[in-house]
């Protein structure tokens, strides 16, 4: 891929440039959350010392000039921390001093490192956090957001459907038809080449579709009515049991806070009842049901997810605050796999990382890291829910507040069941949403602006009040 760098580099220099100068900030973020899901290292990478040059990398060192120039031209829309960006920012620091006082340089040749992971899993959203947080917001942006993901999910089902049916010749990127790149050969697992990964993306453009239908005109409606059964293939074709749960939380999130009373209470009672049904005749093939391996293989993978936790309960008394260190599951996991207290089989465990991201951040940065982690969280979804219950913010703000709680709907289970700070894939997506409503929540007055307003109170009470926004939180 070297030979040819020196014919990528003009255009892509003339393309930066215009971006840099012209662009719009939320497009640079979904244009980098399109190169991190389809032209990242397995598409193509140039060789530029320890860190190889990639699309996605490129464009998130693009993005952030991007901010940098336009922030300078009073280009953007800046807007004072939330206790939310508070909990981020505190977050995302601690973990990186967390890593800094261990031994974060002391992994074999081959294993994902500490900083690899915190720059790609949790600084990598941060930054596209920040940005779509201090862009210019307006019915016109949002709409575009919901559109691009509903349209990105339109490729997404249709490249399922072309990987189970085995049309490899049609798939694009063609690396996608190769089984020794990326995790879960013959699932549906799209351009991330990672079913989880695949499957939480179809879910969350699902959603998209969703919500971009609720402020369409009758046709737009009727299309993403016809669209549905296309994403739900998708996520069904993903053959991962959190995809399957995280979906049907979100879609009941997001159906729940869009549908009129009556149509709400029927899709509520038939979702319950066919979860009954589902649970009491079908537990065993779902806990056990044949993918890429075979049905036994499935169950083993449900039952080693006990002895991690485990592994993580004993790693957590040694050293319940501070934890082991960011990323130190890997090694600092071995020691205790030779416990023979317990029937578990916990050898099996050897080779794997941690399958589960909220015990992961507490043996890595004990009490303090999932603590801020959840907190962060928490105050995604009090904004959205501030921006749904104000009564004067206009319904596509309410519409992106209703998204992101779906899209926490889709992504929680994935954080149960698995560890997603390897890539950038899983957190950047919905960091980037999170940005979107952090940017949407009301503003308080500033100190002066509401001594005003109180002393033109004092002096007219009769005259009409300036009308004051809820307080950020």
């Amino acid at each position: 891929m070297d030979d040819l760098l020196p014919i990528l580099a003009p255009p892509a220099l003339v393309f930066g440039l215009l971006l840099l100068l012209r662009g719009s900030l939320i497009v640079g973020c979904l244009l980098t959350l399109l190169s991190v899901c389809c032209f990242g290292y397995e598409f193509v990478h140039f060789d530029a010392g320890p860190l190889p040059l990639t699309v996605d990398r490129i464009l998130l060192g693009l993005v952030i000039a991007m901010y940098v120039w336009q922030r300078g031209l009073g280009r953007t829309d800046p807007k004072p921390l939330n206790r939310a960006d508070i909990c981020l920012l505190a977050f995302t620091g601690y973990l990186l001093v967390s890593m800094l006082l261990s031994d974060w340089q002391g992994f074999p040749k081959g294993q994902v490192g500490p900083m690899w992971r915190w720059i790609g899993g949790y600084f990598t959203p941060l930054v596209l956090y920040w940005c779509a947080k201090q862009a210019v917001w307006d019915r016109r942006t949002a709409r575009l957001v919901q559109a691009s993901f509903a349209l990105f999910g339109i490729y997404l089902g249709v490249t399922a459907i072309l990987e189970i049916t085995k049309q490899w010749s049609l798939v694009f990127p063609s690396y996608i038809a190769d089984p020794k790149v990326g995790l879960h050969f013959g699932r549906a697992r799209g351009p991330m080449v990672h079913g989880v990964s695949f499957g939480h993306w179809i879910g969350v453009c699902l959603l998209a579709a969703w919500v971009w239908g609720c402020g369409a005109q009758k046709w737009g409606k009727v299309a993403v009515g016809f669209l549905l059964p296309l994403y739900s293939a998708g996520v069904f074709f993903s053959y991962t049991r959190s995809v399957w749960m995280g979906t049907a939380a979100g879609l009941a999130i997001v159906g729940l806070l869009t549908l009129p009373s009556r149509a709400r209470n029927i899709a509520l009672g038939c979702g319950l009842m066919a979860g009954l049904v589902v649970g009491a005749t079908m537990m065993d093939k779902i806990v056990g049901f044949e993918r890429e391996q075979s049905a036994a293989d499935t169950a083993e993978s449900a039952n080693m997810r006990v002895g991690f936790a485990y592994v993580s309960w004993l790693m957590f008394q040694d050293r319940p605050i501070f934890g082991f260190g960011f990323g130190r599951f890997p090694l600092d996991k071995l020691p205790y796999l030779d416990d023979r207290s317990t029937d578990l089989f916990l050898d099996k465990l050897r080779p794997y990382v941690h399958h589960n991201t909220f015990l992961s951040i507490l043996t890595d940065t004990g009490l303090v890291g999932l603590a801020l982690f959840l907190a962060m969280m928490a105050y995604w979804g009090v904004n959205a829910w501030r921006i749904i219950r104000d009564a004067d913010t206009p319904s596509w703000a309410k519409h992106q507040a209703i998204w992101l709680l779906g899209a926490i709907g889709v992504y929680a289970p994935q954080l149960l069941f698995h560890e997603l700070s390897y890539t950038p894939l899983d957190n950047s997506l919905v960091y980037f949403l999170a940005g979107t409503v952090s940017a949407l929540v009301p503003q308080q007055l500033a100190p002066q602006q509401q001594a005003q307003a109180n002393r033109a109170a004092t002096i007219s009470p009769a005259a009409p009040q300036p009308q004051t926004l809820a307080p950020a939180q």
